[in-house]
């Protein structure tokens, strides 16, 4: 992977987000670990001022989402209605709550007691129910990989589901449920919008890197493997990769001072 910030790379960004690419852009951003740094408390943490501040500011230029693993209520919350555009629970809540059938709450409610069964006496495990999915949390404790083990053996048990890993999380998501590349499409074909530059750090982030170009320029946010053919160092470079996609949203002249 190629770093996109990299000034040897200038002209990637200006040719798929700048004022004369071929298609209106979607700018996407996964929230934990992009918009929001990774923390151990599954409650999530707040944006930066200066990040939020960026993401009113490229709303006025750019369509914006933040597609999220998270319920769309909480994803909302935690973006603070500055983004225009929320997708979550990984797509199953493309850009509103939504009533999750009786079935859906059965089979979820299900996993949960048979996941607490199993993991009964397990230190550092927390369950996040988002009613339609579920996350099993296994961080919490100094000793996590004892944690990991169980709640992958555990989940492993359970029949009608999809897991998909995250850092220091498992998802347990019905087998039928959209992936965040099935989102990207979705909410692309809704907004009538051409291709997606979209920001990701995770497992669960692969599924949109994976559609690829041109409909989809993946981005991927710190170490690790990737389908992602570009990569950011860190979640802090974020705002500077922000501040880029503005310039490039200023006439050419106003962009060539004092350089």
């Amino acid at each position: 992977m190629r770093d996109i910030l990299h000034p040897s790379h200038r002209a990637v960004l200006e040719r798929f987000a700048g004022v004369e690419a071929p298609h209106p852009v979607l700018l996407a951003f996964d929230y934990d670990g992009v918009l929001a740094p990774l923390i151990r408390d599954p409650a999530g943490h707040h944006m930066r001022r200066s990040t939020r501040a960026l993401l009113v500011r490229l709303a006025r230029h750019y369509p914006v989402a933040a597609v999220s693993g998270r319920s769309w209520t909480t994803t909302r919350q935690l973006t603070e209605g500055v983004a225009p555009y929320v997708v979550g629970n990984h797509g199953f809540e493309l850009l509103h709550a939504r009533r999750v059938p009786a079935a859906v709450l059965r089979q979820v409610r299900g996993w949960r007691r048979q996941l607490q069964e199993a993991l009964a006496g397990v230190p550092g495990i927390y369950f996040e129910d988002k009613r339609s999915t579920l996350a099993v949390h296994y961080g919490l404790a100094r000793a996590w990989r004892r944690a990991e083990q169980a709640a992958y053996a555990a989940a492993n048990q359970l029949t009608g589901t999809r897991l998909v890993p995250g850092k220091k999380v498992l998802n347990v998501l019905p087998r039928q449920f959209p992936n965040k590349g099935d989102a990207l499409r979705a909410l692309l074909a809704r907004l009538g919008l051409g291709a997606a530059l979209y920001l990701g750090d995770d497992v669960t982030d692969e599924d949109a890197f994976a559609v690829g170009e041109p409909l989809v320029l993946g981005v991927r946010v710190g170490p690790g493997r990737s389908l992602a053919p570009w990569r950011l160092e860190s979640q802090a470079r974020v705002d500077e990769l922000m501040e880029r996609l503005l310039e490039l949203r200023q006439p050419r002249r106003g962009r060539g001072r004092g350089r």
